[in-house]
């Protein structure tokens, strides 16, 4: 089962069933303790905490979950334990569910679907290929799926929380700790590359792409810009289609970051030059932000139309890691006194996203996790 704790939603086999607040925490503390009998009184006390309420206020909310779960049913049931309480129950459905996935031809069909999705940044399209994935087939390996749940962008508060081994986690760890303490974070980026603590595709992810812009956080602009060409060629050699317009952008954001502007009208012309070849949308959502800060020395109405227009598409897209960047990126620029204004109207709106899908709150158990697991405490 999974649960979307924004949404107050809970999906199984496909299917999805909105709550109320306080239905959807009952259920997930019963599921918590499948196969318990739990009294009345554990209920209360495990969900209502701190209030009030009377017996018959869980067998209302029991009667209601019922209801709104009878289409899973026998397999997903409460089942009332005369004189005790309730007990959940959840059992493998009869029959031998999907057999697509079983199929190494199929499966490797799905991967390539998914990897078309990801490169045109139609995260959207990855969601609904994820949520209907008993349907469709569709398995993700562990740190992809903890990926396509960020990508939701309703909460990522599960990151410090998912049971899921630190090394499956680690990549978004340190993504998320860059965008609230780039300076703080480079000591935990240098440990993790040094001891190779990433699965082998998040540790290239990290050291070859990632490693840019965080480059550019730290004022490391030599190494931003020798990593941003290495990027660029290998992509271009390889063909690589999702990573020339990635790289093309980064070109563009190092110009704009480290004041080169000299070099604006080149490297803004080649990017629209690859996007015009590979039109992903992320990447144009990011290209729109980028020109919008460059216009705004000129026009502040044009520039701040354009960023705009650019965070608009990112939203659209569906990929939470690229919207959080781009605002990263605005807020991060130089410091020419003409966008100073800039800065501090995205400011505002990047601490509502951090706070809306709880970035702020875990701050905090980040830090310790990156310290606990990379050996700094």
């Amino acid at each position: 089962m999974r649960w979307e704790d924004g949404s107050y939603t809970v999906i199984w086999q496909g299917q999805a069933v909105s709550l109320l607040p306080k239905e959807y925490a009952l259920l997930r503390y019963l599921h918590r303790h499948a196969g318990q009998t739990l009294s009345r009184e554990q209920l209360l006390d495990g969900v209502w905490t701190m209030e009030s309420p009377t017996d018959r206020t869980v067998d209302d909310h029991v009667y209601r979950l019922r209801r709104k779960l009878e289409g899973w049913s026998p397999s997903i049931r409460i089942e009332t334990i005369r004189g005790r309480g309730y007990r959940f129950i959840a059992e493998e459905p009869p029959g031998e569910g999907n057999p697509l996935p079983r199929l190494a031809e199929f499966s490797e069909d799905m991967k390539a679907i998914a990897g078309t999705y990801l490169r045109y940044g139609r995260g959207d399209a990855l969601l609904t290929l994820s949520r209907n994935k008993e349907v469709l087939g569709f398995e993700a390996d562990p740190s992809f799926a903890l990926l396509l749940r960020m990508m939701e962008g309703r909460d990522v508060r599960f990151i410090v929380r998912e049971e899921a081994p630190f090394a499956e986690r680690a990549f978004l760890l340190l993504y998320l700790y860059q965008l609230l303490r780039p300076l703080e974070n480079r000591a935990y980026v240098e440990r993790a590359l040094e001891r190779r603590m990433l699965p082998p595709v998040w540790h290239t992810e990290l050291a070859t792409m990632a490693i840019i812009a965080m480059s550019m956080d730290w004022g490391e602009w030599d190494q931003a810009r020798d990593k941003q060409e290495e990027l660029a060629a290998e992509a271009e050699r390889n063909g690589w289609e999702g990573l020339i317009p990635y790289a093309a952008n980064l070109r563009l954001e190092y110009v704009i970051r480290s004041g080169r502007w000299p070099e604006l009208s080149e490297a803004a012309a080649d990017a629209e030059r690859k996007l015009a070849q590979y039109p992903y949308q992320r990447e144009t959502g990011q290209y729109r932000v980028l020109t919008g800060i460059a216009a705004y020395r000129e026009d502040a109405d044009k520039g701040l139309a354009r960023i705009d227009q650019g965070l608009e598409l990112l939203r659209q897209s569906r990929f939470l890691a690229n919207l959080m960047n781009a605002y990263h990126t605005v807020v991060s620029i130089g410091g020419e006194p003409e966008l100073a204004g800039l800065r501090e109207r995205y400011a505002k709106e990047w601490k509502q996203l951090a706070d809306d899908i709880g970035l702020t709150e875990i701050e905090g158990e980040i830090r310790s996790q990156l310290r606990h697991e990379l050996g700094f405490v």
